[in-house]
């Protein structure tokens, strides 16, 4: 289906190379996983299936790139659009009609197709994504999940031989990233499209793959089926296979358990598993929640007093509705208060107003009744700068927080906004570079750089004001489980020296791992509301592989690192 032979590629203006002496082959009907850290080069080799490198991108490729028995030299990314599809990591730019309907049937008409077979094309495109609800709404209206589905929506009806996501399921709550992969896999088993995803949340679809593909510094370091690709990472990388798989170490001459129902049959041939439950490791940055000492549950829904806020508490919400008019509220009568050292993680399905909750903590959308407060004052009564120093927010889309041409600039801007002292102003900077590891992008655009590494340039110019609040929303879409474990390192620490950290967030396992605390929307408010291990223990989709293993033989574990415990040892 398509092959790269020996394939080196640098961007435009850049000193290394994104690929580097690449050689592979495709074939059809495989369902291939591209793994590594954050700008490894995955994107770019998708990129570069779709002729997009260099024909868009420019810069500079040797080597071959054959897709169809045609060089993509010779071709442009039109002569491809009906063979081969592309769902970007960031949805926001792929989407260019007014409703969804009109979005997912705007590369059908391009492909000259009849009226008739596009409508019957289009609501098969609805039906099998779970959209058929949202068939005429608006895309401006859209939670980032739901634009993430329309956009592979409007790739599927144009029935591609070669498929190709860019992390599909950044932004999908666990119910919706599993219909969505099961729509993938069926489109590959029925049709022989060959699919090339990358991603990062291996939990999620690695059990879905026949092939994996490691990359690191643009290079290529594993090529195998995923029961051999275990085995090399346990060893390499363990961090790039699911937790289930690092803690049930394989049996000699057996399988490498990758799905959660793989591991119950490993564990049931252990007889008695010995396990041993720790609240804290020395892998963890602190300890991790759980239920009270006398064992009790803490109610699902935390409460407020009828006294005022105070300074203590650092976001107080108070009875709010919030939506858009005339439309339904999304979310009616919240009540939330965050003190200083709390890290919080908000979670629930996509569409439910997670998003548009968190933009009115600093006063950047107005409620439809009831209050915020910050640091004791009402929002409504602080100026844009003071709001934007006292509560740091950064959005999904990390784009809308850049206007300069390299990192540095937009620091130095940053702190130019900020008005700090000469002293005070390198001290910021450099403690914000150390941290978020950016040295190596200071000079690079920010346009140019990976879904992570845009995410942490983002977050390093709203956290220069060392706010008191910090909200992140998805945070660790893009992010590689090493980036993400350094995220959360950092926020855990921002938490621990008094700042509250607010995570908006689909990822069970990044919470599991560093909140003290979730929050769970639903049905127009507040479902659960308590530690972690009380609100993830035993859930049906919001819980870890881990939970999901252990929780009719370990009630509250959540996560490896409370385990101390050797299956070997117990065979």
């Amino acid at each position: 289906m398509a092959h790269f032979d020996s394939v080196t590629y640098w961007y435009p203006d850049c000193d290394r190379p994104a690929l580097r002496e690449v050689t592979l082959e495709f074939q059809t009907a495989e369902t291939v996983l591209l793994l590594g850290p954050s700008g490894s080069g995955k994107s770019t080799l998708l990129r570069a299936l779709a002729t997009l490198v260099p024909h868009f991108h420019g810069g500079v490729l040797r080597g071959h790139v054959v897709v169809g028995g045609c060089d993509t030299r010779d071709l442009r990314p039109r002569d491809l659009a009906g063979r081969v599809g592309i769902v970007f990591q960031d949805p926001e730019s792929q989407a260019v009609m007014t409703n969804v309907d009109r979005e997912i049937a705007f590369g059908l008409e391009n492909l000259g197709l009849e009226a008739s077979a596009i409508t019957r094309l289009v609501e098969e495109s609805l039906i099998s994504l779970g959209l058929s609800h949202l068939r005429r709404a608006p895309v401006a209206s859209l939670s980032g999940g739901e634009l993430q589905k329309v956009a592979l929506a409007a790739v599927l009806a144009m029935q591609p031989d070669v498929l190709l996501l860019d992390e599909p399921t950044s932004q999908l709550d666990p119910v919706s990233a599993e219909e969505l992969l099961s729509a993938v896999r069926r489109l590959s088993d029925d049709t022989g499209t060959t699919i090339l995803m990358a991603e990062h949340r291996v939990d999620r679809c690695l059990h879905l793959a026949s092939r994996v593909i490691f990359m690191e510094e643009g290079s290529v370091l594993c090529d195998a089926d995923p029961q051999t690709y275990c085995r090399w990472a346990l060893e390499e990388r363990p961090g790039f296979v699911p937790p289930v798989t690092r803690l049930m170490q394989p049996r000699a001459n057996g399988r490498v358990p990758i799905t959660v129902k793989e591991a119950r049959g490993l564990l049931r041939d252990l007889a008695p598993p010995r396990i041993e439950a720790h609240p804290s490791s020395p892998a963890h940055p602190g300890p991790l929640s759980s239920p009270d000492s006398t064992g009790s549950r803490l109610p699902a829904h935390r409460t407020l007093h009828s006294q005022e806020p105070t300074a203590a508490v650092v976001l107080d919400v108070r009875n709010l509705s919030v939506g858009y008019e005339p439309d339904f509220p999304l979310l009616r009568h919240v009540n939330l208060s965050i003190e200083p050292g709390e890290f919080a993680v908000l979670m629930g399905e996509n569409g439910c107003g997670k998003s548009t909750l968190v933009r009115h903590f600093n006063g950047l959308a107005q409620p439809l009744s009831g209050q915020v407060h910050l640091n004791g004052r009402p929002v409504t009564s602080l100026s844009v700068a003071e709001a934007a120093r006292e509560c740091a927010l950064l959005g999904q889309n990390p784009n809308d927080y850049f206007v300069c041409e390299t990192v540095e600039q937009e620091l130095d801007y940053s702190l130019d906004c900020l008005g700090l002292e000469s002293a005070d102003r390198s001290a910021a900077k450099a403690h914000i570079i150390e941290n978020l590891g950016l040295e190596v992008l200071l000079p690079r655009n920010p346009r140019d750089l990976s879904g992570g590494e845009r995410t942490r340039a983002a977050l390093a110019t709203v956290l220069l004001g060392d706010p008191r609040l910090i909200v992140l929303d998805e945070p660790t879409r893009g992010l590689s489980p090493d980036a993400k474990a350094g995220l959360g390192s950092l926020l855990y620490r921002f938490s621990a020296e008094g700042r509250a950290v607010i995570v908006v967030t689909h990822d069970v396992e990044f919470a599991a791992a560093f909140a003290r605390r979730v929050i769970l929307l639903g049905d127009g408010g507040v479902l659960a509301d308590g530690p972690s291990a009380t609100v993830l223990d035993g859930s049906l989709f919001f819980s870890t592989q881990v939970n999901r293993l252990f929780r009719h033989v370990r009630p509250g574990v959540i996560h490896e690192r409370q385990l101390h415990w050797n299956p070997a040892a117990s065979r």
